[in-house]
């Protein structure tokens, strides 16, 4: 404002004295024998008009080079004048407004070099891939996995193997675990997708992260898991099988020398009969549980749907008065899964409630339902027993793993089947009564 009211004043005189030299000149010119004021009319005149040139030109100048500093981000640039005429104002002003763009674009740049390290050392690799077809990698990840073969369009990234080739060729949003081919051995990775504009372009920004190693490693304990409890069952049920038949044996050689009955040998064969269908029961147990069941999802009423398992769960324990709770948050609350499904594994979760708590006084098994903030349902089986110890709350999901005399050890395994098929989790916890708390997320 200080400059206009300086600016402004300062063109309207020299504008007014170049109007007065002007008709100085037209009356000097018009009046005989005043040549000389006509000389000093004009001479003043041209004063007028080149002090208003200068000081609309040096206006001009100072915007020109402000706009130049601006546009090569030179804001070494100072622009005070002290010589008045509004001029020390708008010096002051373009001053201002470029240490204020100078400390923007230093905090931009910082911002730019702080996301381009985050993107340069992140673990996957990044790519980008265009309309054109065109990729180009964007971190060391990415640079170090595909060092040998490096990628600079998309018919480079068909090399990788079919399973590669048929993901990048999904929707943007994609994720999965799919095969890829380095160096001729393929491995295993986690590949998503998503998409961006860059310079009101579409442009697919690929994650690839091999996990080929931690998948192993995995797998190994998983199979060690397996091995352990398997042994264990196995040989608990071939231990008695196999000194039955030595038995049997025995009997049966003491019987064709006439030295034993055949019944005492008749009764051991068919235990190991019995026996051996037993095993043969688990192992069909076991296939069956091998198959990942699948998932039919609809939407459906927590609260009816929750009463009817609590009924049907129930009826494990006729005898016996337990105070069984039902907690839905909100109590409208819907679900979004494959009701049979989790149904069944909710019946397990709550026949082990209900055999956890046989011997408390005051029983009390909770089936609760909740909403978490990400939009996920949260289900929670607990109940007031004595609960599980933590050095076991792992092991308890590993099939045919069971700490009670007569279990399967399928319940809870076929529970975190379900879970995983909804793309949720299981785990162990300790319940806010005291005993065990099944907590699943789908």
């Amino acid at each position: 404002m200080g400059f206009r009211r300086k600016f402004e004043f300062g063109l309207a005189w020299r504008t007014a004295v170049l109007i007065a030299a002007i008709m100085l000149v037209a009356w000097a010119a018009a009046t005989p024998g005043v040549r000389a004021g006509l000389i000093v009319s004009a001479l003043v005149a041209i004063a007028a008009l080149a002090s208003l040139w200068n000081f609309i030109r040096r206006t001009n100048f100072i915007v020109s080079r402000f706009v130049e500093s601006v546009r090569f981000e030179d804001y070494s640039q100072r622009f005070s004048d002290p010589s008045g005429g509004g001029f020390d104002v708008l010096g002051e002003t373009l001053d201002n407004a470029l240490k204020a763009l100078q400390s923007r674009h230093t905090v931009e740049s910082a911002e730019g070099r702080y996301l381009a390290a985050i993107v340069d050392d992140a673990p996957s690799a990044l790519l980008t891939l265009d309309t054109n077809g065109r990729v180009e990698m964007l971190n060391k990840a990415a640079r170090q996995l595909f060092a040998r073969q490096p990628m600079h369009n998309v018919r480079d990234l068909d090399g990788l193997g079919a399973e590669l080739a048929t993901a990048i060729r999904l929707p943007p949003g994609t994720r999965k675990i799919t095969r890829l081919m380095l160096d001729g051995v393929p491995q295993k990775a986690i590949f998503a997708s998503a998409q961006v504009a860059r310079l009101d372009q579409p442009v697919t920004v690929l994650s690839i992260l091999p996990v080929q190693s931690e998948l192993g490693a995995l797998e190994v304990a998983a199979q060690a898991d397996l091995v352990r409890v398997l042994t264990h069952e196995i040989m608990n049920s071939l231990t008695p099988v196999t000194s039955l038949a030595r038995s049997g044996a025995d009997m049966v050689a003491a019987a064709a020398k006439g030295k034993a009955d055949l019944a005492d040998a008749k009764a051991a064969t068919e235990t190991v009969a019995r026996r051996a269908e037993g095993i043969l029961r688990f192992v069909e147990s076991y296939r069956e549980f091998a198959n990942t069941p699948d998932v039919h999802r609809r939407p459906f009423k927590a609260k009816s749907w929750g009463e009817e398992i609590l009924q049907l769960a129930l009826t494990h324990a006729p005898d016996r008065k337990i105070d069984v709770r039902l907690v839905i948050e909100p109590k409208t609350m819907s679900l979004n899964a494959d009701p049979e499904l989790l149904a069944q594994a909710l019946l397990n979760l709550l026949r082990n409630a209900l055999r956890a708590t046989i011997e408390v006084p005051e029983p009390i098994v909770t089936l609760t339902f909740a909403r978490e903030p990400n939009g996920r349902c949260r289900i929670e089986v607990r109940d007031n027993g004595p609960g599980i110890p933590e050095d076991r709350r792992e092991d308890i999901f590993l099939p045919f793993y069971t700490t009670h005399k007569g279990g399967s050890g399928v319940g809870l395994s076929f529970a975190r089947q379900v879970a995983l098929a909804h793309g949720g989790s299981i785990c162990a916890l300790e319940a806010p009564e005291g005993g065990a708390n099944i907590r699943m997320v789908i």
